[in-house]
């Protein structure tokens, strides 16, 4: 029973498969929940979730919060005090707040009382930082990346990487979580809904920057937010040139705030649940995504990788899925230059590459006669280019001249979108193609990501579009498949769209004992299907690390084992010493023999949650 414990422990925060366009999901406030004051604005979404604004009130879907339409719980309203120092009083059965009618949210005027272990504890707005990291348990980072065991990683205020998308916990010791959704696009009310900026709130110099109190400002996201992004979210820059010991990006005593108080004390499961009910709850990957990964960095052929298939066949290893790296379309290695868009010519790609793949058709059809499902890599930064096999079509679709260069990659363009999936990749997925490995690395910021909108970066956008592929899945509201992609967290609610790949680890043992408790930490942010790439990336694997490591992906959510293009770097177990090949035998027979229990337990989520 212990070996399930583990595997439920890593799932159970698995759920229905959905997306924002639910039509239970409703990003209006229930008017009974809500509760104004002066410029304020406070929903009682749970008793012990609160929503808290202030300025213009936004009604609109965001990129983390879809459903705020929830049945009103039990609660009183009231004042207390007299004249100016009259407060605004909001009480539940855990919560309650008093806020002083006047300027945004600080801790002058704001407080919220809740209960830890059966004791009173107080919170209020905390100088300097949104919110004090404290017993926060922490969350999860964009991606792996290069590291080696690093253990700060989470740590969202001390982080110097300004594109991991640190995303603090929805649980902490002390009891409570405040999530900071200020100034973050929304979702428009398209049928496939499409990302929209509040422009109302760019803050390009606005003149109640200098309106703050040195003691109590307050931090407007984390220190490595942007300028554009600060601004984007209506906040205030500083110049430390001009102005000293205040954060870079802060609030005014004019700025606009829009808070969640989650004020669940210890019951962990509760915050996690409520988070569910405004944010959506996590898919339920198909079946075959607890299955078995092989994938390596390697310019396979067909026949390569048939043989690779047999020799698992051929030892009575379980396989599910076949990860072909980017070498399956052109690459053009040995010209080293740059294309059209600026990139590396033959790194993003969309045509087979008939020296290795003659047949693509044919060799798809072979692995699923096999009983394997099929992912191929993409990194898309470059467009469509001149060599593309759908290039003159999608010039055509998109309206160009017939001397453009290439078609730019335009993520939040809709009507390149559109074109791109049903004119570039469907003809991939008529093939066989069952879904893609997303292995966006062109920076989360600026041009190259053909996205203009301010907090806005490009991994969030590529999951949600790539996983609501109508052509794909079908129409968002009639899904004929279970969505299901690889790629990196890109911020909360980032949860709906699965799995994570964590990326490029150095293999060694400290990068092992990290991804453990990385994994889990994932969970407190509903991410908790990260896969890894088994026996770490950079370097070969000595044969005791990989042998371990092999064990702890055997109980892990995902089983992937990869590694990059180096002729000693091989993650096939029979190439290990016998001994070693003994062992991870052993565990990948039973990690086979385990997948209807993880996906029982992943059903069992999908339909209660936990």
């Amino acid at each position: 029973m212990g070996m399930f414990l583990v595997i439920s422990c890593l799932l159970f925060f698995s759920s229905r498969a959905t997306v924002h366009a639910d039509p239970s999901y409703n990003p209006r406030p229930n008017p009974d929940s809500v509760v104004t004051a002066g410029q304020a604005r406070f929903t009682v979404l749970t008793s012990r979730l609160i929503r808290m604004e202030w300025g213009q009130a936004v009604d609109s879907a965001t990129l983390t919060f879809l459903n705020r339409y929830l049945p009103t719980p039990s609660f009183k309203n009231y004042t207390e005090g007299e004249g100016e120092h009259k407060t605004t009083v909001i009480q539940t059965d855990y919560l309650k707040l008093s806020y002083l009618p006047g300027e945004s949210f600080s801790t002058d005027n704001l407080k919220i009382e809740y209960q830890v272990n059966g004791e009173s504890d107080t919170w209020s707005p905390q100088p300097y930082t949104n919110d004090s990291m404290g017993g926060n348990l922490r969350g999860t980072v964009r991606t792996l990346d290069g590291n080696d065991g690093t253990t700060d990683l989470l740590d969202c205020y001390k982080t110097t990487k300004s594109d991991s998308h640190c995303t603090l916990g929805l649980i902490s010791r002390d009891g409570y979580a405040v999530v900071d959704d200020t100034g973050y696009p929304q979702f428009d009310d398209s049928k496939w809904p499409w990302a929209t900026s509040p422009s109302y709130m760019y803050n390009s110099n606005n003149s109640t920057c200098s309106d703050y109190d040195k003691e109590t400002v307050r931090s407007c996201g984390f220190p490595t937010i942007s300028q554009d992004d600060c601004l984007g979210r209506g906040c205030c820059w500083a110049d430390w040139t001009i102005l000293k010991g205040i954060p870079h990006c802060y609030y005014s005593k004019q700025s606009r705030q829009d808070l969640y108080f989650f004020g669940h004390g210890h019951d962990y499961k509760g915050a996690l649940h409520d988070f569910t009910l405004v944010a959506g709850k996590i898919p339920l990957p198909p079946r075959y995504a607890f299955g078995i990964f092989y994938s390596r960095y390697w310019a396979y052929s067909d026949t390569g990788q048939m043989e690779v298939v047999n020799g698992y066949r051929s030892r009575n290893i379980p396989l599910d899925n076949l990860v072909t790296d980017m070498d399956w379309h052109l690459t053009f290695y040995k010209e080293n230059v740059k294309d059209p868009a600026g990139e590396r010519k033959g790194w993003t790609g969309f045509t087979w590459d008939k020296n290795l793949f003659p047949d693509p058709k044919g060799f798809l059809d072979w692995c699923k006669a096999n009983n394997l499902r099929n992912t191929l890599n993409l990194h898309p930064a470059s467009g469509i280019q001149k060599w593309e096999v759908t290039f003159n079509d999608m010039v055509k679709a998109m309206g160009l001249k017939a001397s453009a260069e290439y078609v730019p990659w335009k993520p939040v363009n809709v009507t390149f979108v559109n074109n791109f999936f049903s004119i570039v990749l469907k003809r991939l997925q008529d093939m066989g193609v069952d879904f893609w490995w997303l292995d966006w690395q062109q920076g989360e910021e600026g041009p190259k990501t053909g996205i203009d909108m301010p907090n806005l970066n490009p991994t969030f956008w590529i999951n949600y579009i790539f996983f609501t592929n109508p052509y794909q899945w079908g129409p968002i509201d009639e899904r004929v498949k279970r969505p299901f992609l690889l790629h990196r967290w890109g911020g909360l609610g980032n949860h709906r769209y699965q799995i994570g790949f964590s990326g490029d680890v150095i293999p060694s043992w400290n990068s092992l004992n990290y991804q453990v408790s990385f994994t889990l930490r994932a969970s407190n942010v509903l991410f908790g299907y990260w896969s890894h790439d088994l026996g770490g990336h950079i370097l070969p694997s000595p044969p005791e690390l990989y042998t371990r490591w092999i064990q702890w992906g055997a109980f892990s959510p995902i089983f992937r084992t990869h590694c990059t293009k180096n002729a000693l770097n091989d993650r096939r177990i029979w190439v290990y010493p016998l001994a070693n090949y003994k062992i991870m035998h052993e565990f990948m027979v039973l990690r086979g023999s385990m997948v209807p229990y993880i996906y029982t337990y992943a059903r069992e989520a999908h339909d209660t949650v936990f």
